[in-house]
């Protein structure tokens, strides 16, 4: 009864994350241009921290195939099939239905759209990337998707001039990711959260590039302090096509009733709203792209749990402006502590931001020993006075009312 349950649990907490939109993809699609800007012919490369990667262009078996590199079209589709996962799942298969897919993808299943994302599915099971380890030079090539399974049936609609000839409707039931992506998906580490409504919101192909890795370095940045780029390096970064005129450039931008900068400039990131303007160079000769994530002011909590967590803070000794720097940047539960909560067969839903708050202030390797604990009692079936979710927020707020460790003497 408890796998039961547990599992009950573990698929409610993977809804809540795909009602609220949020999908797990590798850190660094987020941290780098992965995805091009524009459709490619041949390879791009791109380097981020100590791993070098080079997308599309080759085969590691044939070297007369020649994929192309992957741009945001094949971002909008992994991520969009991603949110079909369940990450407590530990197999690469994905069942979803293409009519699904389809209105994921571009909020619609019409002929033209469902012809152009099958073309799009493909390049995804065709294309490689290689990761070389700078450091090392040891490189490994993976795929992103292994196999469709799809099936052909008489077409339905016997109105249809289609039924007359011997066409046959393809039907998508699922998708098998590649081991080697698999594994990636499974290093909770090193992923993090998209919001997939926002991004596949965007209309412009560039747009949709810019969001996916400046925010990421935009994050640290203020209205008085922003991340700049030269348009000139970022559109050469997004494997977009450079206008040789700065005026051009500029047009990329700004041209239109839907414009590129008015498209970036609000849209909500994880951590605030993502803002950008455009200015012009010291020198004259480039305009730049400026962004920085504003914070969103959040109202104080009615919640008594969370105005007793402050309580238990205080009464730790610590300063407030210690418990104030803490919560100006509250994180998101991970996968893998949602998972630990789902075992420890915690109650989430009202819950929620009373964890994250504890993650924020108890810091990361703190807040998951504690839910390690519950999920082992739980496990061990060692029953609480009241239920586990009481037991699990007493011991929180006991660790955070916990007096601070004097200093060592010498």
């Amino acid at each position: 009864m408890q796998d039961k349950g547990g599992s009950l649990a573990a698929k409610q907490l993977a809804y809540e994350n795909r009602r609220a939109n949020l999908v797990l993809a590798p850190k660094d699609y987020f941290l780098g241009p992965v995805f091009a800007a524009a459709p490619q012919s041949g390879p791009r490369e791109v380097t981020i921290a100590d791993r070098h990667y080079l997308i599309g262009g080759f085969h590691p078996m044939d070297d007369s195939i020649r994929p192309p590199a992957l741009d945001v079209r094949h971002a909008r589709a992994i991520f969009s099939l991603l949110s079909f996962r369940d990450p407590y799942d530990d197999t690469r298969l994905i069942r979803f239905s293409f009519n699904e897919f389809c209105r994921c993808y571009a909020r619609t299943n019409g002929g033209r759209y469902s012809r152009a994302i099958k073309k799009i599915v493909r390049d995804l099971m065709d294309s490689y990337i290689r990761v070389t380890d700078v450091k090392s030079g040891i490189a490994h090539e993976y795929r992103l998707i292994e196999r469709i399974d799809i099936e052909k049936r008489p077409i339905r609609r016997r109105d249809s001039g289609l039924a007359r000839s011997p066409q046959l409707e393809m039907w998508f039931h699922s998708c098998t990711l590649s081991p080697e992506f698999c594994g990636l998906l499974s290093r909770i580490a090193e992923l993090q959260h998209l919001k997939l409504d926002v991004f596949n919101a965007i209309r412009s192909p560039l747009a949709q590039a810019i969001y996916l890795y400046i925010p990421s370095r935009a994050y640290h940045h203020t209205e008085a302090d922003p991340f700049e780029i030269t348009l000139t390096n970022l559109l050469n970064q997004v494997s977009a096509t450079v206008p040789k005129h700065k005026s051009r450039r500029k047009e990329l931008f700004t041209k239109n009733n839907n414009p590129v900068i008015g498209q970036l400039d609000g849209l909500e990131t994880l951590n605030g709203r993502f803002r950008a303007k455009l200015a012009e160079t010291t020198d004259g000769t480039d305009w730049k792209l400026q962004t920085w994530v504003e914070k969103i002011a959040r109202k104080k909590s009615a919640d008594s749990k969370s105005t007793k967590l402050v309580a238990a803070y205080l009464k730790s000794g610590r300063p407030r402006e210690l418990l104030e720097q803490a919560l100006s940047n509250i994180p998101t539960l991970s996968e893998y502590e949602l998972d630990l909560l789902a075992a420890a067969r915690v109650e989430l839903g009202k819950n929620r931001r009373f964890f994250e708050m504890a993650k924020a202030i108890l810091r990361e390797p703190r807040f998951v020993s504690l839910l390690a604990e519950a999920k082992g009692d739980e496990l061990e079936g060692r029953a609480a006075k009241k239920n586990p979710t009481a037991r699990l927020i007493h011991r929180i707020m006991e660790a955070i009312a916990a007096p601070k460790p004097a200093n060592p003497q010498p």
